[in-house]
């Protein structure tokens, strides 16, 4: 039976990267790089570690960090972990495949890609791993699942941490464009393999996060440097600041130019060049664009603990097609037309295809995060399979959605939810009045 493209990307040996595209690649990757006036700084001999078992474990600031992350390492036999769903494109399926990376099921157990992952160790490789899945949604640290401190401490490799500073603030989540502005990206050896014998799970998880943390806009508040784009800093920044901190109201704020603005309050903020909120006016006084956020997840966390919190709304439930590779949204099947539901008891999407009814039910327990995407629509994987969910209207606002599915899988997940309460500041509470 011939497979498809997701049997030939996950079953396939994972070898090192093609010599001759990877050394083309990172002239283009260093043009990147050099364009963005990116500098790389180290904290050890990095040739030091050359051709010995090598894990590389980076922050997820910016979309751009892979590329940032990638050359700034300088070896050419590392194989890089990437989210499944950012592999099956069209023009990059191929080129990802000959560069030797491995895909995975983002917060999904995936025993094939660790097995895969120790593979390149054993052959004294290098893999480079992005802890957090996916960027950060707010300038800073996102929680790191536990299962990735069991993997570094089987490993017995050299585990180097990359870090970044002014990636968020240049190349932001909630909008497309890249800002004018500095970054920097440093290179530390964290734990040596006698480190890793030594330690136990629970102290390299310590030193992995504190080593790790970070946090853009108290960066920024101390460097003081400018990010400057096409578009104002502001723009699409009511695609992740849903809830007005003054009046509480949801779904009221607009950008205009470079201010937020609540439609139901006076409430107003401007973002300037240096990502501080200036000029406010109302008795809310948010100090950053996270600190704002951070708040919305705790309104919300509470929120989905009630017996009667659902949420709904109309739209199409897709998957991905796996026959051959097309640009999207042709390489989208659809599933169903109808309305997704989510409670803390469910998710379910419940709609008809041809005229018969076809409903689809997932256990929320098993769902980490409906990840809303920029461009309008929310993403998730169930059992291995992929999923978009697509709503009518396409002005709809989905960062609630996200925020509450993750919510309510720690309401199930205890491991999972100390690990966020490391990272997401539940203690601080209402911060508004």
């Amino acid at each position: 039976m011939k497979k498809n493209l997701k049997d030939k990307l996950v079953n396939r040996k994972i070898k090192k990267p093609n010599p001759l595209l990877m050394g083309f690649a990172r002239l283009v990757l260093g043009f990147i790089c050099k364009s963005n006036k990116v500098k790389f700084s180290y904290d050890f001999d990095i040739n030091s570690i050359k051709n010995t078992p090598t894990v590389l474990i980076a922050t997820h600031t910016s979309r751009l960090e892979f590329i940032y992350t990638v050359y700034g390492f300088k070896r050419k036999d590392i194989n890089m972990v990437c989210g499944y769903q950012n592999i099956l494109k069209k023009g990059i399926y191929g080129i990802f495949m000959r560069l030797g990376i491995i895909a995975k099921y983002l917060y999904q157990p995936d025993f094939k890609c660790t097995k895969n992952m120790l593979g390149v160790l054993k052959r004294n490789g290098a893999l480079g791993l992005f802890p957090e899945g996916i960027q950060s949604t707010s300038g800073s640290t996102q929680p790191i699942n536990p299962a990735t401190t069991k993997f570094i401490k089987k490993s017995k490799a050299n585990v180097v941490l990359c870090t970044s500073k002014g990636t968020y603030l240049a190349t932001n989540r909630y909008a497309g464009d890249r800002k004018k502005g500095k970054i920097s990206v440093n290179y530390s050896l964290l734990f040596k393999p006698e480190d890793l014998e030594r330690l136990s799970e629970e102290q390299i998880y310590n030193i992995l996060l504190e080593k790790f943390r970070y946090n853009e806009f108290e960066f920024n508040k101390k460097a003081r440097n400018k990010y400057v784009g096409k578009r104002p800093n502001a723009y699409g920044l009511d695609k992740i600041l849903y809830k007005c901190p003054d009046c509480k109201k949801e779904h009221v704020l607009t950008v205009k130019g470079d201010t937020i603005v609540c439609k139901n309050c006076r409430f107003s903020a401007r973002l300037n060049e240096y990502y501080d909120f200036v000029d406010v006016k109302g008795n809310a006084k948010p100090e950053s664009i996270d600190e704002w956020f951070k708040w919305q997840r705790r309104t919300v966390r509470k929120e989905v603990k009630a017996d009667d919190f659902n949420m709904i709304f109309s739209g199409r439930l897709y998957t991905i097609k796996l026959d051959r590779l097309r640009k999207p949204p042709k390489d989208r099947r659809l599933l169903s037309v109808g309305e997704l539901y989510l409670s803390n008891k469910q998710l379910a999407f419940l709609g008809t295809m041809d005229g018969k009814s076809k409903g689809f039910r997932f256990d929320t327990r098993s769902i980490y995060s409906l990840t809303f995407s920029t461009k309008g629509f929310l993403e998730f994987y169930h059992n291995d399979d992929y999923f978009i969910v697509v709503p009518d209207n396409k002005d709809e606002c989905l960062i609630k959605w996200t925020l509450a599915s993750e919510e309510i899988h720690n309401m199930y997940d205890e491991k999972w939810d100390l690990a966020c309460a490391d990272v997401y500041e539940y203690d601080k509470g209402e911060i508004y009045g």
